[in-house]
């Protein structure tokens, strides 16, 4: 019908008449080519549904086989989140028995890092502080290596405390500065470089040298120790606290230290008993002279000398005897009596010394005693330190007192016994002179 119209359209459009057999061939000729292209459209189109037909059947075959799949991999899903939620319980209860396990072992390496902290053996292998700490620190279990790492060290630690071990290793000066020296390690007790003590210092792990030595008989044993050919048996003073008492040590104070802690009144109490002690020297020197050149006169009486007192007695008794036995034990008497003086010179004054030295140490500790309290009265009790000088002076000043006080007491009565036996030589001497005039 449109083709019709359109065949209509055209002929009346013409400008120029045409026959109505020419109009009818072209509209049979355009009828058939649009017949033929319909018949195409047609075949095509019946030819496109075989195919679409056919892609929906293998569509809906995938789709079938597609669903089965599903279903078995859903099945198999589940089978296996199953095997896994069983297996992660399982998993689980070994790690738990493991975990509890690797927590102690990460507790000893804590606990080892600590004691290796203190260990002079750590300057030698000062490595495995960072193993230890990385162990102990650790939130991942540790693998077999490290496990076996963590062995070494503890058997390493156990066999290097019962050897000695000589190795170079950077040590700190008393003025900060660090030199490479030789050092000879006695177990974990001691350290010895160039025949001096040395101390481990937690803080950077290495070795430093002390402030001062211990006391000699200390020191002693360690330069005999380096200056040990290796091949005879040395003694050798170890610290078994690991330097606590090496250091206690090296913080006693030596004598005068201790002397300076008494103050002006410790000075004083040890002048006056160095003037004792010079003193009663020198009279027992005195003494040992007189009764020497007293025995050699009594040897020898007959030819008295003024150079000793019994002689000089003899030679008042050889110029008075021709006079009365009265006047003779008057003139031996008086000479004895000038003798005396000279023999007993000095021993009150020692004796003097002796007891006002004791009274110095009680002033010195009634002094310190008043420093004591005003420092309490200034900083409270809170800091012990800040009393002992005054304490120190105190028990000091008393300690120098007796130490000076007691010698002088023994050497006073030594001194009156000498001087008493000579007194009693002498007069046993003249007695026997008037006896024998008798």
């Amino acid at each position: 019908m449109i083709v019709r119209i359109l065949a209509l359209c055209l002929f009346f459009g013409q400008a120029h008449a045409d026959t109505f057999d020419d109009l009818l061939k072209r509209t049979r000729q355009q009828s058939d080519q649009e017949l033929s292209e319909s018949n195409s459209r047609v075949k095509k189109f019946t030819t496109e549904k075989a195919n679409q037909e056919k892609l929906l059947k293998d569509a809906e075959a995938e789709l079938e086989r597609l669903v089965q799949e599903s279903e078995r991999l859903n099945t198999e899903m589940d089978n296996n989140e199953q095997l896994l939620a069983t297996t992660e319980e399982a998993l689980q209860r070994k790690v738990g028995d493991l975990g509890e396990l690797f927590g102690a072992i990460r507790q000893v390496a804590g606990e080892l890092k600590a004691d290796f902290d203190h260990s002079v053996v750590s300057a030698q292998y000062p490595d495995r502080h960072t193993f230890l700490e990385t162990l102990a620190q650790s939130k991942a279990l540790p693998t077999v290596q490290e496990l076996e790492e963590l062995w070494f060290v503890m058997l390493q630690e156990m066999g290097e405390t019962g050897k000695t071990r000589a190795f170079t290793s950077d040590v700190t000066q008393r003025d900060g500065s660090a030199e490479s020296l030789g050092v000879v390690r006695i177990g974990a007790y001691a350290a010895i470089a160039e025949g001096e003590y040395l101390q481990h210092s937690i803080e950077t792990n290495s070795l430093t040298q002390l402030q001062r030595q211990p006391p000699l008989r200390y020191s002693r044993t360690a330069a005999n120790y380096a200056n040990g050919n290796g091949e005879d048996l040395v003694k050798i003073t170890i610290d078994p606290t690991r330097g606590q008492l090496l250091s206690m040590l090296t913080l006693k104070p030596n004598l005068w230290e201790r002397i300076q802690q008494g103050g002006i009144i410790g000075y004083i109490v040890l002048s006056l008993g160095a003037i004792g002690l010079l003193i009663a020297l020198l009279r027992y020197v005195y003494l040992s002279f007189v009764a020497s050149k007293i025995s050699r006169q009594a040897k020898n009486l007959a030819k008295p000398s003024n150079k000793n007192a019994l002689g000089r007695i003899a030679l008042v008794y050889k110029a008075t005897q021709d006079k009365p036995l009265q006047e003779r034990e008057i003139a031996l008497e008086e000479a004895m009596l000038k003798e005396v003086p000279s023999i007993e010179r000095y021993n009150g004054f020692i004796k003097l010394l002796a007891a006002v030295a004791p009274l110095l140490g009680l002033l010195g500790t009634v002094i310190g005693m008043i420093i004591t309290f005003q420092t309490i009265t200034l900083f409270g009790t809170s800091d012990p330190k800040l009393m002992a000088g005054g304490i120190s002076t105190a028990l000091v000043t008393t300690v120098l007192g007796l130490s000076v006080a007691i010698p002088l007491l023994f050497a006073h009565t030594f001194l009156s016994a000498k001087s008493k036996r000579i007194i009693d030589l002498v007069e046993h001497q003249s007695v026997g002179l008037i006896a024998r005039k008798a």
